[in-house]
């Protein structure tokens, strides 16, 4: 476990992964931003623990592949410590039903490790609290399921979706099934309708 010295004001990081070289280098690029502060690497879920035990931190960014146990005990941990904390899974599994095991575990996001940079940036900046609406009082959507909605509202379905934003579709299907949970509707064309009310895409008549 590393830990970095805390400089405010900042959005304080903690960072979960045990593949040395991929957290060494997030780490360095969340320092790097003018807004955001890694304060601690952890490699292990029991590292994780003392970490969120040892310090304060907004953001927990978690890898489900621990060594000595699955990231979801993590996530589900981190929420009952840190119930206000932004917990974001960033993960290279692709499992059927995966995202949603994370989001019923209490992550707030699900991304793909070989999304960009920007995607995880603009996912650590996106929310401040556990599926709580924003602001605005809207839904809180990360930069992802944004893109799924909008090809959805399109009028395109899982495996198009999949290959244009080269995801497996049951990855796509699990965002599906997370967009339909955070916006209280039953279907795909109720998530556009009621996404289309919101003002969180454009116009959904060509949904079909």
């Amino acid at each position: 476990m590393r830990s970095v010295a805390h400089r405010t004001p900042t959005r304080a990081v903690l960072l979960v992964d045990d593949h040395r070289v991929f957290a060494d280098a997030l780490a360095f690029a969340l320092d790097a931003q003018p807004d955001l502060r890694c304060v601690a690497v952890a490699g292990s879920v029991r590292g994780a623990l003392d970490a969120a035990a040892a310090g304060d931190f907004d953001v927990a960014i978690i890898d489900l592949n621990l060594p000595d146990g699955g990231g979801l005990t993590v996530v589900e941990q981190l929420r009952a410590l840190r119930p206000a904390a932004q917990l974001i899974v960033l993960t290279g599994h692709d499992q059927p039903g995966l995202a949603e095991r994370t989001r019923r575990a209490g992550a707030d996001v699900f991304l793909p490790k070989d999304d960009a940079l920007c995607s995880v940036l603009d996912a650590i900046r996106g929310g401040d609290g556990p599926g709580e609406p924003g602001p605005d009082g809207l839904p809180r959507l990360s930069p992802r399921e944004r893109e799924v909605l909008a090809l959805l509202a399109s009028g395109h379905d899982a495996t198009r979706i999949a290959a244009a934003l080269e995801l497996s579709v049951h990855t796509v299907r699990d965002y599906i099934k997370t967009l339909r949970a955070k916006l209280g509707v039953r279907s795909q064309l109720d998530a556009v309708l009621t996404a289309d009310r919101f003002g969180l895409v454009a116009r959904a008549d060509r949904f079909r």
